[in-house]
């Protein structure tokens, strides 16, 4: 490979020879047959080279290698901390924040009311296998790495933040295969994420930061617009500066923070339900013979169409290799995503099928995006039998609207009850799904079957509240010294994104306050 990509892109330059030749990403074009690599290089010119005529001639497929910035901050501010930094959520948004933070000298305090990654892998198997009842704080949703920890470990994103190099190597550094920085589409799955949790939870350590886990925000108090001191299992915690990476599902510290004045306002957000097929039949038609192929991942899929007169349906989370799983923090509630290990061997693929819903849906009060997703949830809940049993029906009957009860085979543990669906789904998301499935169909011929199942209800793609912040400073739009970060703050979409948000706002910390 190395002397291959040395001499394509001679070639593509125009010279006989280059210097050193260096792999940056590396992805596959599965339209072309047989599948090809597509790679980009940084590339090391030979003396006298036009460098400003290959770069005008080769147009997008060249470009000057950007520099990325270091997470350390060159000019603290001076700012005087009164308490220490809290950072609250272990999630990537929150656990960049703190990396960068102790990096800086800060010695911040990170809490989560969720257990420690390994702890909460043994609790959430023995969840799956019945085994124990769902623990409000301590599920797929809550505990160190976030739910991020518990999707398909994508570390993918569509922004072009600049940190995106720093978080990549951060996670190589804690664990992670050197590959993440060179694939196109990144992935560590699940089992190697938790490891990589822990060690950049024992460098944070080691840095001067303290992590309690089973510990919970309950309350902040604010004076005067700026952010005093914050309350943790009942304890007060006098508080200079408060970086907010709760996640998408801390509904109870919405409330509270609605309670305490915090500017909120509701957002669009994204609902749908999720689909499992046969890997080996995505594999067959993504890739056709080459399907088996040793050197090529299991095959995955990005579908969106917006058929006239219909609201738009998009893949979401698309898991090759997969589980269906119930990711759920709330009792009574049912919500489902995808997984996968590292090794995505399941034989089942998943994806999220989601339409966006704005408050014209469901209302412009702050949390009644909330209150929507808890109507659906509840319904799932109900219609499977109140024990997280999933309400299920393969695609082509839903399109049909047969009632006619089968088995189902497929990934998710706790169990699949036959259910026709329409009744438990918004109008809005039925009409997408039946107007946008045929054209999946016409792109992924076999997509609609007997064996591909939908399962109700993925409710929580996104944040359905922002808690507003002002662009320059980064903090919270009416509380100083309140840092709101990640998903839940409503400014990512992703492990990566979240991560960049947290990294970006603990800079701008660093570059207010000075270190206590």
């Amino acid at each position: 490979m190395p002397r291959e990509l040395q001499r394509q892109a001679a070639e593509r330059l125009g010279v006989d020879k280059l210097g050193a030749v260096n792999l940056v990403k590396r992805g596959v074009d599965a339209r072309e047959r047989p599948p090809v690599f597509n790679c980009t290089v940084d590339v090391e010119v030979p003396p006298r080279f036009d460098t400003d005529d290959a770069l005008k001639r080769l147009g997008d497929n060249a470009r000057m290698a950007p520099a990325t910035p270091p997470l350390t901050c060159e000019r603290k501010g001076s700012a005087k901390l009164r308490g220490r930094v809290i950072v609250v959520g272990s999630g990537p948004a929150g656990g960049f924040a703190a990396w960068v933070l102790a990096l800086n000298g800060y010695r911040p305090l990170l809490i989560e009311r969720g257990q420690p990654a390994l702890k909460r892998l043994q609790r959430i198997g023995l969840f799956n296998a019945r085994r124990v009842e769902l623990d409000p704080e301590d599920n797929a949703l809550f505990g160190e790495g976030g739910a991020g920890s518990f999707s398909d470990g994508k570390l993918y994103t569509s922004n072009r933040d600049e940190f995106i190099p720093r978080v990549l190597e951060t996670f190589v550094e804690c664990g992670a295969p050197q590959r993440i920085l060179v694939d196109a589409s990144p992935h560590v799955g699940t089992d190697i994420l938790a490891r990589v949790v822990v060690k950049m939870r024992e460098r944070i350590i080691a840095m001067g930061g303290e992590i309690r886990f089973g510990a919970r925000l309950s309350d902040l108090e604010i004076e005067g617009g700026k952010l005093v001191a914050a309350r943790v299992n009942g304890e007060r915690i006098e508080a200079g500066a408060l970086v907010l990476a709760t996640g998408h599902s801390a509904r109870d510290t919405y409330e509270m923070l609605l309670a305490r004045g915090v500017l909120l306002e509701a957002k669009p957000f994204q609902l749908g339900v999720r689909i499992e097929h046969d890997q080996e039949f995505i594999n067959k038609a993504q890739l056709g013979r080459y399907a088996r192929d040793a050197r090529l991942v299991p095959a995955s899929y990005d579908l969106a169409c917006h058929v006239k007169g219909a609201p738009e349906l998009f893949s979401f989370c698309m898991c090759p290799g997969g589980i269906t799983i119930a990711a759920v923090s709330e009792l009574g509630c049912l919500n489902t995503n995808g997984m996968s290990f590292s090794v995505r061997a399941s034989g089942y693929a998943n994806s999220a099928l989601v339409t966006t819903f704005g408050p014209a849906e469901f209302g412009n009060g702050p949390l009644a995006g909330i209150e929507f997703q808890r109507r659906y949830e509840r319904a799932a809940f109900a219609a499977g039998g109140g024990d997280y049993t999933c309400p299920a029906q393969p695609v082509s009957h839903f399109l049909r609207l047969l009632n006619s009860p089968r088995p189902l085979k497929g990934t998710y543990a706790r169990g699949r009850k036959y259910t026709p669906l329409t009744p438990l789904l918004p109008e809005k998301l039925v009409t997408a799904l039946r107007a946008n499935l045929p054209e999946f169909d016409k792109r992924i011929k076999g997509f609609i079957s007997d064996s591909a199942i939908l399962h109700a209800i993925e409710a929580r793609a996104a944040s359905p509240v922002r808690v507003v912040r002002d662009k320059l400073s980064r903090e919270s739009a009416n509380v100083a010294g309140l840092y709101p970060v990640g998903e839940g703050a409503g400014y990512a979409g992703g492990i990566v994104s979240a991560a960049c948000d947290g990294i970006h706002s603990a800079l701008a910390l660093c570059a207010k306050f000075a270190p206590a």
